[in-house]
């Protein structure tokens, strides 16, 4: 089968967000011995893209960091001419099957579907893109414009794709609400590369960035407002009063973190925390190894409600238990007091409780991470994920 997969984020190297999950769906349909051609962005040369992931080509699509605070801007002019590039190279390709990570890239397989009418859309939706765009400009003028003209855009194209691979149950359950039979929609969750996250020595780290630290709490990934990182300020004010030789490590970056440095100064509590700069999945396996809880914050929102992160996933692999909030699709892969513990969605109080709950409990809390290693081998592997994820598309097309 010739397929074409479709992400509008930097896939080589991988940049976090959609970008582990569709590099290891792009390995698996290519092991499978599928033709398969990659349209994405890139920081390396296109033959080091085709040559690191297998394909057959690669079309180069413009870059837009994820880290950038004014992306969202930059956004209006790169997807529209990557959708442009997208039906010009399938129309001389012709695939039969255009696999598209979330709305955007989605859209733009459904105009490709007008030139080609035979060619089978599957989108892989992991998020509602213009759930939390008033996060970044707030809810006037021209960004509302948008967010109601991009809202009934995502909203076509999750009715219009042919076959919706989604990331949870609960996610599922949101797009039978907008309108999509059950029988179109399949879930293959999030997961993790063990073979890089895994327990490694990283007293190195710690003695470095946490010295004199008895528990160090990490938060890790892209940060931007949506994930309204300031609730770890309000949480540690009241973990340090009753455990003040505690760090806090924020490893990644986004347009969230030049405002909570502000606000951290402001408190301060700069000595309390550590900011990395956006690091390598390697080093960031180091960081997750050095630390002892590893945090989720998402706030409750109805795209939240239906996300699964790669955090869990990630600091399970390492072997350290996560403080996540109470929302439904984590629901579904937390499990309470085993693998870790949930606190009440935008509540510092009730975060800064169940941190404490495990600072004061180390056994349990080795026994969490312990366990959720396990899990993640046995259950959030990318590599058994992504090669049932081709195998539903496989299905699919045959049928």
């Amino acid at each position: 089968m010739k397929v074409l997969v479709s992400i509008f984020e930097e896939l080589v190297p991988l940049s976090g967000g959609g970008t582990p999950r569709i590099s290891n769906i792009v390995r698996a349909f290519v092991k499978k011995g599928h033709q398969v051609y990659v349209a994405a962005a890139i920081s390396k040369r296109k033959e080091d893209a085709i040559e690191e992931l297998g394909c057959a080509d690669f079309l180069p699509l413009l870059r837009v960091s994820r880290l950038d605070a004014k992306k969202m801007t930059k956004y209006l002019y790169a997807h529209p001419q990557n959708i442009l590039q997208v039906i010009r190279y399938s129309r001389r390709i012709r695939p039969e099957m255009i696999v598209s990570h979330n709305s955007i890239a989605g859209f733009g397989a459904l105009l490709v579907r007008r030139f080609t009418p035979d060619t089978v859309t599957v989108l892989d939706l992991t998020d509602l893109l213009f759930q939390y765009l008033e996060s970044y400009y707030g809810s006037g003028g021209l960004m509302r414009l948008i967010q109601i003209g991009g809202g009934s855009l995502e909203k076509k194209t999750i009715l219009d794709s042919d076959k919706i691979i989604t990331i949870s149950n609960s996610m599922r359950n949101t797009l039978k609400d907008y309108g999509v039979n059950e029988e179109r929609i399949e879930v293959v969750c999030d997961g993790v590369d063990t073979d890089i996250f895994k327990p490694v020595d990283a007293r190195d780290l710690r003695d470095k960035y946490g010295k004199n630290s008895e528990t160090i709490i990490i938060f890790q990934g892209v940060i931007d407002p949506q994930d309204e990182p300031d609730l770890i300020l309000d949480a540690s004010k009241i973990v340090l009063k009753k455990h003040p030789r505690t760090s806090f490590w924020i490893i990644g970056d986004g347009a969230a973190v030049p405002g909570l440095k502000e606000k951290i100064s402001g408190s301060g509590l700069m000595n309390k925390f550590y900011f990395s700069g956006w690091v390598s999945q390697t080093e960031l396996a180091r960081y997750i190894c050095a630390s002892d809880i590893g945090l989720v914050i998402l706030p409750n929102t109805l795209s939240a409600r239906g996300r699964v992160t790669l955090k869990e996933f990630e600091y399970w692999a390492c072997g350290i238990p996560v403080v996540a909030p109470r929302l439904p699709a984590l629901e579904e892969v937390v499990k309470e007091g085993e693998t870790g513990l949930f606190y009440e969605p935008n509540s510092s109080q009730n975060l800064a409780k169940r941190i404490i709950e495990l600072i004061e409990n180390k056994s349990e809390t080795e026994r969490m991470g312990e366990k959720g290693r396990a899990i993640a081998k046995e259950r959030f592997e990318w590599k058994k994920l992504a090669n049932e994820f081709v195998k539903r598309c496989e299905d699919f097309e045959r049928n």
